[in-house]
């Protein structure tokens, strides 16, 4: 893997989902030369892209427009994502990218306080039936978790098709008394909140709202803060997104429609993945914001040990 575009390159990243990847490192192999290796690493550097390359059996780092970096999300990715309780549980909400017809998806996110898992995926589909999706989704949560008390966000993308979802979802939650559910329409025209320190920032440094929420995302995975679901799909979009610098100098992400041009799919799993972890809107639409502990950082002896 010596270059971060071509073929092999797309067979490991947006159509890792066509293939079954494997990664070899010369460390695990008992007919390299260790101490070549080692050399190799004292010289370079562990991270250094000879050492990616020759030793480690992976891509170089990419390119640096690339807005989120494979390593930081292969690092966060897990098959082992169901929880047998609550204990500890502070934040739960779902995600919604809304589609209808053509290759796109309806996508709802499931994030349990830092567990993210993909619950629903459908194609042409009707507005009304993915609010149906939802309504479960809802519902399944408390079924499944009874000591669970607290709410259920859910964030849609209100742009376009999402508007009607959003509109129908709030009726369906007075007409079946829904009290714990909180629809929360995020519009990507918006602009980012700034009653907060952290929103103060994000409006400072990057140019529509979308942006904030892939950087927030960005900010999590890199700290090892959730667990995604592993998915080729999600972490196949979560990683060929580029973005570029804005005349007024802030950062900008790649709009959908430059990712196709490119013939990449819309970002739909990512889309929705973002949208299930950010917590910029919350305060606006329900009057409290989350507690500091929402996004508890995952520690070592319960994942990555």
């Amino acid at each position: 893997p010596t270059k971060t575009s071509g073929t092999f390159y797309d067979s490991h990243t947006r159509d890792r989902a066509l293939y079954k990847c494997h990664t070899v490192s010369s460390m695990d192999s008992t007919r390299t030369n260790k101490e070549n290796i080692d050399s190799l690493v004292r010289k370079y550097g562990w991270d250094s892209n000879v050492v990616r390359v020759r030793v480690r059996g992976e891509f170089p780092n990419q390119e640096d427009d690339v807005f989120i970096p494979l390593n930081i999300i292969e690092q966060c990715s897990s098959r082992l994502l169901e929880l047998d309780d609550t204990d500890g549980m502070q934040f739960v909400s779902l995600g919604v990218d809304v589609a209808r017809f053509g290759d796109d998806e309806t996508i709802i996110y499931r994030n349990y306080h830092g567990h993210c898992k993909i619950v629903r995926n459908r194609r042409g589909q009707n507005l009304m039936a993915t609010v149906g999706d939802i309504v479960q989704e809802f519902k399944k949560i408390y079924r499944e978790h009874p000591t669970y008390e607290g709410k259920v966000y859910v964030q849609i993308d209100d742009t376009g098709l999402g508007g009607g979802v959003t509109d129908r979802l709030k009726e369906v939650r007075k007409e079946q008394k829904l009290y714990k559910m909180q629809v929360i329409p995020i519009n990507a025209a918006e602009k980012i909140e700034t009653d907060t320190a952290a929103g103060k920032d994000a409006a400072e440094r990057y140019n529509n709202l979308t942006t904030a929420m892939w950087a927030s995302m960005r900010d999590l995975l890199d700290n090892k803060q959730i667990v995604i679901e592993d998915d080729e799909q999600t972490i196949g979009q979560l990683s060929s997104r580029k973005y570029t610098m804005a005349s007024n100098g802030k950062l900008e992400i790649e709009p959908k429609k430059e990712m196709k041009k490119r013939g990449l799919d819309s970002p739909d799993r990512a889309d929705a993945l973002a949208l299930a972890l950010y917590l910029g809107k919350i305060k606006k639409h329900t009057g409290t914001a989350p507690s500091a502990g929402a996004m508890q950082k995952l520690s070592k002896d319960n994942y990555w040990g």
